[in-house]
């Protein structure tokens, strides 16, 4: 039969299949035997690509293997076309070139012995839905379809993949299906999801010690290019027993006898694996189109979730304690306030600890807080969390009187009582100890903590003997606190508040716009340190003035500056929490926007995390009205907040503000660097854009550009100036362009 001339007649990329049926029924060598010219342009350019030092060319009648990886499910179609004369379409997806190929394996009424044939034609498409499309009056399609708008519509990942897998499971008609998260730095893997037909006597993967090893033997067997697993009979079961004999001893033990397992990619990477157990394996091929379709919708939310999962757990864990720090504590504290239950935070401090540091060294410091941290953490199951340094805070519960109280933390105070031994010396520890109750001595997360917290600064100075001293309103108040208010008031009263511009710029240093920061001078024209009069203007319920003031004489500035120039920038301003929950807000800005001039566009707001704690719905409702007017949002100081991580996925913002205290420990700490990568990934996974603030040296700019950073902000390229200079610069670079 003449096979070249026949593959000549096709389009796309067609190819003729040998198949050598064996005695007993299966298949031993798969041949190709001719190919037109797309079909070998394709085999000539895999092959140049894996040997660019050698010429390639095809060779008629060879092992299908000298061009591809083996693949049983390849071969499976192949045999089921050739020799058992069935017409098969189905799709496959190529993850490291991102390409879906449409195949057709239709068989030839030809055969010479033992040798059967078929041909193979393979139309490839960039795009998902191509193959939505040409499925679209399909069960398969219907299926897929189902499931990703279930998937889009999630506010909680885990809790929908629940229904998802056993939606898959029900669609396989299959006895098991799950989805396995591998986690290669930990050497680790979870179930994420699984459902199990009622009745099923499977052994589960979690009834298996280290089954990471044989979640790990899937991926070299996949490699970079197969895209799933098939065992759909004996002979399937005999291959996998001999290239992988743990595995198959695995599935005899656990009672599987039929498998249709695909990786889960993102990037390149398998982060996991969905399968399908005990199934009708005469509908092998179709459970292998849903799975296929489906898996691909699924990874890209399995590799949100690791990330957000990830980044919940270094944010919310100390990582030289392993205690939990102090986002993780006042979430903790807010949800015990929200089933309105009696409790006692206690906020910790450790005597003379710098002493300690300047005795036995930074190394010998943090030797004493583990220590410490270890004895507490060990005594009951009461809340411990390290704040930060040496400040630590205790969660109290179950209790009734106040001297109990005061008798668990004695058991704390008591607990650092034996020596310690740290870099050869013994050396003793005490701490002190300040608490304050929900709902006697506060209503609120930072109310309380603020309390506890003055009550452990009380009891501290005191220097007495009683380490323990429970919150009275007088703490509050001190000198220095009214001092500074005062300050406030009369700058306010004189209008002596002003504003400075900090420069932002992308990654290529092109000015992206200007951040209005708050300065302030006293009566006699002395700068008072926004670092000093800030939080306590926050803390007076002044800073919605301050923040008033700022947000009318940068936006009257900048405005004219816009139609002097016709400069495309962003003034950016910050809003307060106790600012941004006031009525008149939204009036505020739009009043601003028809004052200055500014195109709304040109407008951001941020904001910080504790906004969305404090006030959810109140918050975006606010953020939507901004939104609708056109202007941005930015959310300010992130990782340094209180909010959940699910808040974000509802919050419509446009920017995201990396601290720069994880910038500071980027290029000395590698936990602190894959922070705010994660970060930075993270943020652009919801489709934020990501600047970095306190941005001072060339070498953090190198390495936020190689994470992928969009803007910086900081010393390096700009410190704040005054209008005059913010202007010069502005001339500058037109002047320039």
């Amino acid at each position: 039969m003449d096979f070249w001339g026949f593959v000549d007649s096709f389009y796309s990329p067609t190819c003729v299949v040998s198949v050598d049926k064996t005695e007993d029924g299966g298949y031993s060598d798969i041949r190709i035997i001719a190919g037109n010219k797309k079909y070998l342009e394709m085999i000539d350019m895999r092959m140049s690509e894996e040997a660019p030092e050698q010429k390639c060319s095809f060779v008629s009648g060879a092992l299908y293997t000298e061009y591809f990886p083996q693949n049983r499910s390849f071969e499976d179609v192949c045999y089921q076309a050739s020799v058992e004369k069935k017409e098969i379409h189905t799709y496959a997806h190529l993850s490291n070139i991102d390409l879906w190929l449409d195949l057709y394996v239709i068989p030839i009424d030809y055969n010479e012995g033992n040798t059967f044939y078929c041909y193979y034609i393979a139309t490839a498409s960039g795009n998902e839905d191509a193959i939505l499309n040409r499925v679209g009056t399909s069960d398969t399609a219907n299926d897929v379809l189902k499931t990703c708008i279930k998937l889009h519509k999630s506010d909680n990942l885990e809790e929908t993949m629940k229904d998802v897998i056993a939606e898959i499971r029900q669609i396989c008609d299959a006895e098991g299906c799950t989805i396995l998260l591998t986690n290669d730095e930990e050497a680790e893997c979870s179930i994420l999801a699984a459902d199990f037909r009622p009745g099923s006597v499977i052994k589960q993967v979690t009834e298996f010690e280290q089954f990471y090893d044989i979640a790990s033997s899937w991926k070299a067997m996949l490699g970079e290019e197969l895209d799933c697993i098939i065992i759909s009979n004996q002979s399937d079961m005999d291959y996998y027993s001999k290239i992988n004999r743990p595995w198959y001893d695995t599935l005899v033990e656990a009672g599987v006898e039929s498998v249709v397992l695909f990786p889960l990619r993102q990037g390149g990477e398998i982060i996991g694996f969905i399968w399908a157990t005990n199934f009708d394996t005469d509908k092998t091929m179709r459970i292998k189109e849903t799975l296929e379709l489906t898996t691909y919708f699924v990874s890209s939310h399995v590799a949100r979730y690791k990330v957000i999962s990830r980044l919940k757990e270094m944010s919310y864990t100390d990582a030289l304690t392993r205690l939990p720090n102090r986002f993780a504590c006042t979430e903790y504290i807010s949800e015990l306030i929200m089933k309105d239950e009696k409790f006692t935070a206690v906020a910790i401090d450790i005597n003379n600890f710098k002493s300690i540091n300047d005795t036995l060294g930074f190394e010998g410091g943090n030797q004493v807080l583990i220590e410490a941290a270890r004895r507490w953490s060990e005594m009951s199951d009461n809340y411990i969390t390290r704040i930060s340094g040496d400040e630590f805070l205790l969660v109290l519960r179950d209790y009734q009187t106040d001297a109990q109280i005061k008798k668990e933390i004695k058991r704390y105070v008591d607990a650092l009582d034996e020596i310690m031994t740290v870099e050869e010396c013994d050396i003793y520890v005490s701490a002190s100890f300040g608490y304050a109750e929900y709902p006697v001595d506060a209503d609120s997360t930072d109310a309380l903590i603020l309390h506890a917290t003055a009550a452990m600064n009380a009891i501290k100075k005191a220097n007495s003997g009683d380490h323990v001293l429970r919150f009275t309103p007088d703490l509050l108040r001190d000198e220095h606190i009214l001092e500074v208010e005062n300050k406030i008031r009369t700058a306010l009263e004189n209008d002596t508040i002003y504003f400075n511009l900090q420069p932002q710029y992308d990654m290529d240093h092109n000015l992206r716009g200007f951040e209005a920061l708050a300065r302030m001078k006293d009566s006699e024209g002395n700068i008072i340190s926004p670092g000093e009069f800030i939080p306590v203007a926050e803390k007076v319920g002044l800073i919605d003035r301050v923040d008033g003031t700022v947000f009318k004489k940068a936006g009257m500035f900048f405005g004219e500056l816009l139609r002097k120039t016709d400069a495309d920038l962003t003034l950016s301003i910050n809003a307060s929490v106790r600012h941004m929950m006031k009525n008149d807000f939204i009036d505020e800005i739009r009043a601003l926007l028809e004052m200055s001039g500014i195109p709304a566009e040109k407008l951001e707001i941020e904001i910080t995390e504790s906004i969305i704690i404090d006030s959810v719905d109140k918050a975006l409702q606010c953020i939507d009205e901004i939104k609708s007017m056109g202007i941005q949002i930015a959310i300010d100081d992130f990782g340094t907040g209180y909010s959940s991580l699910s808040y974000l996925n509802r919050f419509p913002a446009n920017l995201l503000k990396i601290d720069k205290s994880f910038i500071d420990k980027m290029n000395t700490s590698d936990s602190s660097r894959q922070y705010v990568a994660a970060i930075i990934s993270m943020g652009h996974i919801m489709g934020f854009d990501v600047i970095s603030e306190g941005v001072e040296d060339d070498s953090q700019i190198e390495t936020l550009r190689s994470i992928g950073c969009d803007y910086i902000q900081g010393f390096v390229w700009g410190r704040p100036l005054s209008v005059e200079d913010t202007e010069k610069l502005v001339n500058d670079i037109i002047s320039k362009a």
